[in-house]
């Protein structure tokens, strides 16, 4: 009987937890993708550290500025039903987020086709077939 539960268990946990199932490695972001009953995970954990380094050179630079920004926003964290001050919040994160240039992940070249390889690959969806493109005009 134990021996019983003991199986559930470990096939619960094999179900529930991401299965690391390859990176990204050759663009300036490493991305890892792991799968998930019915999806992917994408870890991010270098671009954020990334961020988090750009904030600590922010505040180390101006931390009066840095602290008021982000005294601002926990001001504007709990707004109840003023769709005005979470209007504001979100606009004064995306422009903390704009300075330290972390609203977009950015991929190139063999990295991208990677990650589209991983992210249909932990899905089931087998592996990515390039589509030629079209010829230009004249050229054989």
């Amino acid at each position: 009987m134990k021996l019983t539960r003991a199986m559930r268990f470990f096939r619960f946990l094999n179900t529930t937890r991401p299965k690391l199932i390859g990176g990204a490695y050759s663009g300036p972001t490493r991305v890892n993708v792991s799968s998930i009953p019915g999806g992917a995970v994408l870890h991010l954990d270098q671009r954020l550290m990334h961020l988090v380094l750009e904030l600590a050179e922010q505040f180390a630079e101006d931390p009066d500025w840095i602290g008021e920004q982000l005294r601002e926003i926990d001001a504007l964290s709990n707004p109840g039903k003023d769709s005005r001050a979470r209007h504001e919040r979100d606009q004064l994160v995306d422009e903390l987020l704009d300075q330290l240039g972390g609203t977009h992940l950015r991929l190139y070249g063999a990295q991208v086709h990677r990650v589209a390889e991983l992210l249909l690959s932990s899905n089931g969806a087998g592996n990515v077939v390039a589509i030629p493109s079209q010829r230009e005009a004249g050229a054989a």
